[in-house]
């Protein structure tokens, strides 16, 4: 029964805050990996015995799910516990990625093999080793993440569009969102700066819900919200996966840091409207989500 428990937590970690904006995932000490760009140690972080190995690391892409089936966006994440860290790439569906040497955006990618498919793209065009996928609605990105907590998080602008007939107005400046505050700001159909401007702040917020829910991967989280989780979300996420890494998952919800940052995506808007990645920005995703062997 103990070890049901840990694997139902250990998987409510892994559908909750990364179905739609990040794992939770987070550990231990940092090491000598880069800093994160937007990370917050606080003081005295508490004493842990356990040290993961480079073999409990994993990394996935969330897809956004629309109403009719297509892709939305994209957060891709690694859960890399030897170094503490969490990083995450929210990419627009635009994308160009590259499939069996075809180039393709990352929603083609979706409509042609759907979470299989993505996560070979990525994994071929970035260099990187994607190991999981996990695809959800933004409905059922609401009823999940309404038992779990909220977010605060600065807004830069104001975030305001009618949608099915209602006024979302979201004001500028620091905010307390819950479940449905973050999905009106993952729907808004305009952001200032683009594709690119919509992907770096989204990508902040996801950050900031897997520094601010760490405790979500504890135990204390219900057996009813696992199974809500796992009946309503795609994923190839097993038990397997947890096997591998539940000393690490005993001790997630004990830790008191931020390690969760967010990597803008950077690179050339096509005349079709297509974002080529700039090798630069290629060569930081492999840093930071290591190269495939």
């Amino acid at each position: 029964m103990r070890e049901e428990n840990k694997w139902r937590s250990f998987l409510l970690a892994f559908t909750l805050t990364l179905m739609l904006l990040a794992f939770i995932m987070v550990l231990t000490v940092m090491a000598v990996q880069p800093s994160m760009p937007r990370q917050n140690s606080r003081d005295d972080p508490p004493e842990i015995s356990y040290r993961p190995v480079a073999g409990d690391a994993l990394t996935m892409v969330v897809v956004g799910r629309s109403q009719d089936g297509s892709a939305g966006d994209f957060l891709l994440i690694r859960f890399n516990p030897q170094y503490g860290q969490v990083p995450l790439a929210m990419l627009p569906p635009e994308t160009l990625v590259t499939l069996g040497g075809e180039r393709l955006t990352l929603s083609e990618a979706w409509e042609r093999g759907g979470g299989v498919s993505v996560r070979e793209a990525l994994s071929e065009r970035l260099g990187i080793t994607v190991d999981r996928y996990a695809a959800l609605s933004r409905d059922i990105f609401i009823r999940i993440a309404q038992k779990t907590g909220t977010v605060v998080f600065t807004l830069p602008y104001a975030i305001s569009y009618e949608r099915d007939g209602y006024s979302i107005n979201i004001p500028a400046g620091e905010r307390r969102l819950d479940a449905q505050d973050v999905a009106d700001v993952f729907s808004c159909p305009v952001f200032e700066g683009g594709a690119l401007g919509k992907s770096e702040l989204l990508g902040d917020l996801a950050a900031a819900i897997v520094n601010q829910n760490l405790d979500a991967a504890g135990e204390k989280l219900s057996s009813g919200l696992f199974k809500l989780a796992v009946n309503l979300v795609d994923t190839d996420v097993s038990a397997a996966d947890y096997v591998v890494r539940r000393d690490a998952a005993d001790f997630i919800a004990r830790l008191d840091t931020d390690v969760s940052g967010s990597l803008a995506p950077a690179g050339t808007l096509l005349e079709g409207g297509e974002l080529e990645l700039s090798e630069d920005y290629v060569s930081l995703i492999r840093r930071y989500f290591g190269a495939a062997a």
